[in-house]
C-alpha cells in the first residue's frame, strides 16, 4: 500500500495483507488519552468543503499529542458523512474496546461527538469522530497517552487470562546490552554509508535510544535508534538517523533497519514507537509517530519481524502535511 507522508493526510480504516491480499475484517483506530477519564478517536476521514458550523464549540486540547484541535459536532452533522458503505457508523453511547497495552481491553462509551478541520486547501482531510468515557472503576488502567480501539466484544481478554500478551516493557537494558545493540548498529551504517559519509560520521558522537516490547506471543524485541544528526541542523548539514528491530536469541540479531539520510538539513526523524497493544489471535500492535519538518502522521501498525514500517499491514493512520 501506498502512504503519502507529507503532502496529505492519510486514513487506512481497513488493510491489505501483502502476503493474501485479503482485506481485514476486524477493524482498529488510534486513541489517544483526552483527560483523567477519557480517551479520543477519530474514525473516519472526511472532507467538510467549508461546511463546519460556525457555532462549533472548540473544547479543551487533548493530553496526548498529536489529536489536532477537536470542536463538539452534533449528531446529525455527524451522519452526513457516514455514507459510504465501508465507514464506520458510531453513535452516542455506542460501546468499543480500547486496548491498554498492558493485555486489557477494558469496554468504553462514546460520550461526545467531535471533529477537526485539517486544510482541505492543501489536499489534507478532515476528521470525525468521539470522546469515550472509561468506566471510573478502569481509570487506573489509563497510564499511557496512546491506545488503539477496536470494536466491543462481549467478554473482552484481561491480562490475568493470558499467559503472554503484547506490550512495552520499562526495565531500561543493562550498559553491555546496550553497547551490544550500538556496536551492531553503527556496523550496519558503516555497511550503508559510502566511504565519504562515514568518515564524516566518525567524527560524530551519535545519540542512542532503545525500547524493549514483548510480542503476543511473548518473544522480546527491541527498538533502537543511533541519531548522528548534529542538534542544531541547518540547511547545509545531513542528518544521519538508524534505527533497527532486533531479536535478543538465540543470538542479538538485528531482523529490520530503518534508515533517514539527508544533505539538505531536512528536519525529521524515525518514528518514535508510542505503545505496543495486543490485537488478539497472537498479533502485535505498534502505535509509532513519525513527524518530519512539516508533516507528523501517526500509525498503527501490525508489527512483523524482518519487515520496515512501510512493509507492516497498516491497520489505521492518520495526519497532517504541507
Amino acid at each position: 500500500m501506498t502512504r503519502t507522508r507529507a503532502a496529505s493526510i492519510i486514513l487506512l480504516a481497513a488493510y491489505v495483507t501483502a502476503a493474501t491480499g485479503q482485506v481485514q475484517s476486524e477493524r482498529f483506530w488510534l486513541a489517544g488519552r483526552y483527560d483523567g477519564n477519557r480517551i479520543i478517536v477519530y474514525f473516519e476521514a472526511v472532507k467538510f468543503n467549508r461546511t463546519l458550523p460556525p457555532n462549533a464549540v472548540t473544547i479543551v486540547e487533548p493530553v496526548a499529542d498529536g489529536f489536532f484541535l477537536p470542536v463538539e459536532l452534533s449528531a446529525s452533522y455527524i451522519s452526513q458523512h457516514l455514507r459510504k458503505p465501508e465507514a464506520e457508523h458510531f453513535s452516542l453511547g455506542d460501546q468499543y474496546d480500547l486496548l491498554t497495552g498492558d493485555g486489557r481491553d477494558i469496554p468504553i462509551t462514546l460520550t461526545s461527538l467531535v471533529g477537526t478541520e485539517g486544510d482541505e486547501e492543501t489536499g489534507n482531510d478532515s476528521y470525525i469522530g468521539a470522546l469515550a468515557t472509561v468506566k471510573a472503576g478502569d481509570v487506573g488502567f489509563l497510564v499511557k497517552n496512546y491506545y488503539a480501539v477496536r470494536r466491543h466484544k462481549p467478554s473482552p481478554s484481561a491480562a490475568t487470562s493470558e499467559t503472554a500478551y503484547a506490550h512495552l516493557l520499562d526495565d531500561p537494558l543493562q550498559f553491555n546490552l546496550q553497547s551490544r545493540i550500538v556496536a551492531l548498529l553503527t556496523q550496519r551504517m558503516k555497511t550503508l554509508a559510502t566511504p565519504s559519509e562515514w568518515a564524516r560520521l566518525q567524527n560524530i558522537s551519535p545519540r542512542f535510544s532503545v525500547q524493549s516490547f514483548n510480542l503476543a506471543n511473548g518473544a522480546l524485541r527491541y527498538y533502537a535508534k543511533l541519531d548522528w544528526s548534529p542538534i542544531n541542523s541547518g540547511n547545509d548539514e545531513s542528518n544521519d538517523i538508524l534505527a533497527a528491530w532486533l531479536a535478543p536469541s538465540p543470538m542479538l540479531r538485528i531482523l529490520g533497519t530503518e534508515t533517514r539520510r539527508s544533505t539538505e538539513g531536512i528536519i525529521a526523524n524515525l518514528p518514535g514507537l508510542l505503545n505496543v497493544v495486543d490485537l488478539g489471535s497472537r498479533r502485535t500492535g505498534l502505535i509509532v509517530s513519525q513527524q518530519g519538518e512539516d508533516s507528523r502522521e501517526m500509525l498503527l501498525l501490525e508489527y512483523r519481524d524482518g519487515k520496515t514500517l512501510p512493509q507492516m499491514p497498516h491497520l489505521h493512520s492518520f495526519g497532517a502535511g504541507e
